[in-house]
């Protein structure tokens, strides 16, 4: 089983710089406030710093992500993982850690937004471990049938006994799920580990 997508890299929208401007502004006049002498402004900075960020986004078509999809792809199999051109041997790879968020459209509410919203399928992290360096990289997952896709080879890992850790964010899971007492024995059971 060979697990294939595309890379998430850092990249910033050039046009988009006016809106983190405009952050900067409003976030000053939080300094403003608490100076006695000029705290009058408060509001006229803080308007101004919005009215950037507003206009900024604008400019930029909406995209003010710092990151986004790379040329690159990351393919992870039972043999290795190639990060772009850079192929790990697995005999070489320690400490294999996969970060699952969300994919592309499913919907999340982790209290960043009162309201929830969609996931553009970009969070989601591989850590690794080869010859001493540490290797990170993010990946996108372009909805469930990609999902499915990571399941079959988190399976195939599991009945090969390639050590790894899959989680969303801080919390560990096994196959997406999180299990109780009882249903991590059971899952121990089936793949051999118990």
């Amino acid at each position: 089983m060979e697990f294939r997508t595309k890379l998430v890299v850092s990249r910033r929208n050039a046009r988009a710089y006016v809106a983190y401007a405009g952050m900067v502004i409003a976030a000053s006049s939080l300094v403003i406030a608490f100076i006695p002498a000029v705290s009058y402004y408060y509001p006229y900075v803080f308007g101004i710093g919005i009215a950037t960020v507003i206009l900024g986004a604008i400019i930029a078509r909406g995209d003010v992500r710092s990151y986004g999809l790379s040329e690159d792809e990351l393919v992870v199999s039972a043999e290795g993982v190639s990060v772009g051109a850079v192929h790990y041997p697995m005999r070489m790879v320690s400490k294999i850690d996969f970060n699952v968020e969300a994919f592309n459209g499913m919907y999340v509410n982790d209290g960043a937004m009162v309201s929830g919203s969609n996931s553009d399928g970009m969070t989601n992290q591989l850590t690794f471990e080869s010859g001493g360096a540490k290797v990170d990289c993010g990946f996108y997952l372009s909805g469930r049938a990609q999902v499915q896709e990571l399941a079959l080879l988190f399976n195939e890992f599991y009945e090969r006994r390639i050590p790894f850790v899959e989680r969303s964010r801080s919390t560990r899971t096994y196959m997406f799920k999180v299990l109780n007492e009882k249903e991590l024995a059971e899952f121990k059971r089936r793949y051999g580990y118990a």
